[in-house]
């Protein structure tokens, strides 16, 4: 009889859910083309229309594309924040979601029926271990920081906005992790680690656990992830900062997707 730890139960329950939301219809399994809007109308491979941007993004068509459910007829123009996302306009079932990044409007088309998707068969990850389960201490910021970073597309710079650092010894060094914000008071922290490259994508991210009173967070390095640029060569992910930088392989989370 195979007796399974609290530890390894939950980890099973949460990488199931994972794998189940990238395998939606439209989920990171999905995308199929990212192309930057022009400023002069022009047709994009594999939808309807003619696109082009300005301080908005904006699309001619002449009932090809919908809207809520209703063909376009003519021009429809919207926008979204820096670094958000709008699912806009379908083409049959292709979504063309709009986007923005380092202040260029974007058009990303996300197919059910992606190679990507219909290849998967899951994300490879390391066995569980409960000594990558170790405790931090977060330091925040006076104020958020907007930092710059290179991310997954040779032609994009992004910035993030960081909100502290969190104090964690590994293998015996001690690393001060710029992280930033999570939902229900976690945080986010990405990083670079030896596996990047040859068992891991080019770096990953761990979300810890909420912060505490005093200070002190958790930091599960089982739950560590790929980001979307991991699955699909039209992601827009960041990078780490340089400084978050482990000097040690971090054989815990997901490994590259083959």
């Amino acid at each position: 009889m195979t007796v399974v730890s609290d530890l390894e139960q939950d980890w099973h329950t949460w990488h199931a859910a994972r794998e189940r939301d990238l395998d939606t219809d439209y989920g990171w399994l999905s995308i199929v083309a990212f192309d930057w809007l022009p400023d002069t109308p022009k047709a994009i491979e594999g939808l309807a229309g003619r696109w082009w941007a300005d301080d908005q993004a904006h699309v001619t068509a002449s009932g090809e594309l919908t809207l809520a459910g209703e063909p376009v007829h003519g021009t429809v123009s919207a926008s979204v924040p820096e670094a958000g996302s709008l699912s806009w306009l379908l083409y049959g079932d292709r979504l063309a979601e709009l986007v923005l990044r380092g202040g260029r409007y974007a058009i990303r088309q996300r197919d059910p029926r992606a190679a990507a998707r219909q290849n998967f068969e899951g994300v490879p990850a390391y066995p569980i271990d409960d000594a990558w389960t170790v405790t931090g201490y977060f330091s925040p910021y006076s104020r958020t920081q907007r930092v710059e970073v290179s991310t997954a597309r040779d032609d994009l710079r992004q910035h993030i906005t960081t909100v502290g650092t969190v104090h964690v010894a590994l293998g015996g060094t001690a690393y001060e992790l710029v992280a930033t914000a999570a939902a229900d008071g976690r945080l986010n922290v990405a990083f670079h680690d030896k596996t990047n490259g040859e068992e891991t994508a080019p770096w990953r991210t761990v979300t810890t656990g909420p912060v505490r009173e005093d200070g002190s967070v958790v930091i599960d390095f089982n739950r560590t992830v790929n980001l979307p640029f991991a699955f699909t060569a039209y992601g827009t992910c960041p990078a780490p900062v340089p400084t978050n930088r482990l000097s040690l392989p971090v054989t815990a989370g997901e490994k590259k997707v083959r």
